[in-house]
């Protein structure tokens, strides 16, 4: 199907990457590139959209960012668009083999780039993607919150339960005129590293990049270090030219990251994913002193 439009690539082996909610990835060739594919048509209008968005970005902060080099069109092979790029060589951010501070440092400055970019150039999401409000997060952590709690260690269940029970109010949001376009999924899975020099080798997956909040890009920092690495970034973050992190600043982030640590373990835990034990360990830095 791939070579039929990309001549360059007939008959190159074929294996196959992994999935998520909205697309699966295949790498083709000999580890050179990597192609994604919609699960569903709704998926489409999120692609188009992020060939669009990944074009400008790229732009903006340079080859960490992978850019759609093939856009392959719908066929009879295949309903829908699909893209590829450049197979990204890197560890997971988390790796216990990748030095903490140069990391924090590097994360810093790339989000001060990414949250400098101009968010007029940045083509609306599609209709029907409302953010999730708090309100709508509190009600999954409600419904989720048995299992939850039964998997807790005594540890964390004591300061963890409240929130499991809706009892902790949210810190009030900044107004809109402080959102920035944000990458809105930033995790260790997503932020690739080069094991070898310790630097940054890609930031995936800009399908859900969205103008709204900044905070959103420093909580899933929990999932590569605690509230001391998340504090490194931050200051790299200002020393590059960021806004400055105030106390409201702290108290917004430190509630989703316990919030959405706790939501992600219920949803793992509903999935039965092999990965219940990584989600226990985030929920842990959430609910460690800052």
């Amino acid at each position: 199907m791939v070579g039929a439009q990309f001549p360059e690539l007939r008959g190159a082996a074929v294996r196959r990457l992994g999935a998520g909610w909205d697309n699966e990835s295949f790498v083709i060739g000999d580890e050179e590139w990597v192609f994604r594919f919609p699960k569903r048509a709704e998926g489409v209008p999120w692609l188009l959209r992020e060939v669009v968005v990944v074009g400008r970005v790229s732009a903006a902060l340079g080859a960490v960012v992978p850019r759609f080099e093939h856009v392959g069109a719908p066929s009879g092979d295949f309903p829908y668009p699909f893209v590829g790029y450049r197979f990204v060589r890197g560890v997971d951010a988390d790796h216990p083999d990748v030095p903490r501070l140069p990391l924090a440092r590097e994360i810093g400055g790339l989000l001060r780039n990414l949250h400098a970019i101009d968010p007029r150039d940045i083509p609306a999401a599609p209709a029907g993607s409302e953010e999730r409000s708090v309100t709508t997060r509190v009600s999954e952590i409600s419904a989720l919150a048995p299992a939850v709690a039964a998997r807790l260690p005594e540890s964390v269940a004591t300061r963890a339960v409240p929130y499991l029970l809706g009892e902790v109010p949210a810190p009030p949001a900044p107004r809109a005129e402080a959102n920035r376009l944000c990458h809105n999924d930033i995790c260790a899975e997503h932020l690739l590293v080069d094991p070898t020099t310790g630097q940054i080798a890609g930031l995936l997956d800009w399908t859900d990049a969205m103008v709204t909040d900044p905070l959103v890009d420093f909580v899933g920092l929990i999932t590569i270090g605690g509230y001391g690495f998340i504090g490194d970034v931050v200051s790299a973050y200002e020393s590059s030219g960021g806004e400055a992190a105030g106390q409201a600043f702290w108290e917004r982030l430190v509630w989703w990251c316990r919030m959405l640590t706790l939501i992600w373990l219920g949803e793992a835990l509903g999935e039965h994913s092999p990965e219940v034990d990584r989600h226990l360990a985030w929920v842990e830095r959430a609910f460690a002193e800052r």
